[in-house]
């Protein structure tokens, strides 16, 4: 019977993460991942073939982790009361876990690796990015009025620039911060008049 791996995939993809609070992407090596978890450099190499597929699939955890919390927040019966929540989301993921946030919210897909992405990981960066478009699609159609476009704004450009902004200047995210970022997406979707259901 085989032994378990000693170190998980979430582990080393955690480490990666670790590694960017104090490293630009493009500085990470396999070798920094592997010091993090003690680990040595060819138990990495056993679950991700290269650097850039390690420094890929971190991104991704990070970004598919993020849209699923983004749909749930934007199912909520009032979109407005969701896009507040979404938008709390974000400048909350990234007081929890600033790498990570910071990891994703501030690096494109293309910024990430110095490459082309393996080919499972590319198909899932694009499925992602397909994900997100339609939640923000669908989230849109429920307030006439509102575009896409303005929609996310509201619901990405926003709550993301304040992060970006407490990212460089190294701020904090507080409760000031979080009210502008409320009362910008509030005056955002103002003029639009939610989709009611009709009664079955």
């Amino acid at each position: 019977m085989p032994r378990p791996p000693k170190y998980s995939s979430e582990q080393i993809l955690d480490a990666v993460i670790h590694v960017l609070r104090r490293s630009p992407v493009s500085a990470l090596s396999i070798a920094m991942v592997a010091d993090v978890i003690g680990a040595p450099s060819g138990s990495i190499y056993h679950r991700f073939p290269s650097r850039d597929s390690l420094v890929a699939s971190a991104w991704l955890r990070s970004g598919e982790g993020f849209h699923s919390h983004l749909a749930a927040s934007l199912a909520a019966p009032d979109p407005r009361h969701g896009a507040l929540g979404a938008a709390a989301y974000t400048l909350d993921w990234a007081r929890r876990r600033p790498g990570e946030a910071a990891f994703f919210l501030l690096n494109s897909r293309s910024e990430v690796t110095g490459s082309e992405w393996p080919t499972e990981l590319a198909r899932r960066a694009t499925r992602l990015g397909n994900d997100i478009t339609d939640t923000v699609r669908t989230f849109a159609r429920r307030l006439p009025g509102v575009s896409v476009a303005r929609a996310r704004f509201a619901l990405l450009d926003v709550p993301q620039a304040a992060v970006r902004r407490a990212v460089s200047t190294g701020s904090a995210l507080d409760a000031e911060v979080q009210q502008l970022v409320e009362d910008t997406v509030t005056s955002l979707l103002a003029q639009a008049e939610p989709v009611t259901r009709m009664a079955s």
